[in-house]
């Protein structure tokens, strides 16, 4: 399978919140997950921040205080939220060649995040751009073995939540029994 430039099937996305129908505020976490902001929005002005939609991504350029992981991660729990205007928002320009949840599966790999590293640039605040982003070279398959990719990743994943549950019960269990 020959590997493709991302750059040719992604587009960035710059819708700002300025009419303030969206109040659901989230951050990107080194986990590569969409999660709700801490931040003190306190008299800030909420227009300027970037709507990012279920299917997009949102990720953070600056690579220097995350340690070995890039901040970038799929909305797949919001219809519609609003992230920071320092993260870039993007999506899948036709996901009849490339599925988001496909894509967001190499961004989960260790070596995207290696790469993705080894390409940041920068003396003070290292950055890995929209630019070095398109360059990132991955497999395409078509798109029915994506959909099969996904399908069995996210069979394994469910897997794992439900024996994470059972985990829990069977230690909550426990622990009132030695009481």
């Amino acid at each position: 399978m020959s590997y493709k430039k991302l750059g040719d099937y992604i587009q960035q996305v710059n819708n700002r919140n300025r009419d303030l129908q969206v109040d659901t505020l989230l951050g990107v976490s080194i986990t590569k997950k969409l999660i709700p902001s801490i931040a003190n929005t306190v008299g800030t002005d909420m227009s300027t921040y970037k709507i990012i939609e279920k299917g997009q991504f949102a990720y953070g350029t600056i690579t220097s205080r995350n340690g070995d992981k890039i901040s970038i991660a799929l909305a797949d729990e919001y219809e519609k939220a609003l992230v920071s205007q320092i993260y870039i928002v993007f999506e899948v320009i036709d996901k009849n060649e490339l599925l988001p949840e496909y894509l967001m599966m190499w961004f989960s790999r260790p070596e995207f995040d290696r790469y993705a590293r080894y390409h940041s640039h920068g003396s003070t605040r290292e950055s890995f751009d929209w630019a070095d982003l398109c360059e990132v070279e991955l497999p395409v398959p078509s798109i029915e073995k994506q959909r099969e990719i996904v399908a069995q990743y996210q069979a394994v994943e469910n897997k794992i939540k439900v024996n994470e549950q059972i985990c829990e019960k069977l230690e909550a269990t426990a622990q009132t029994l030695y009481k």
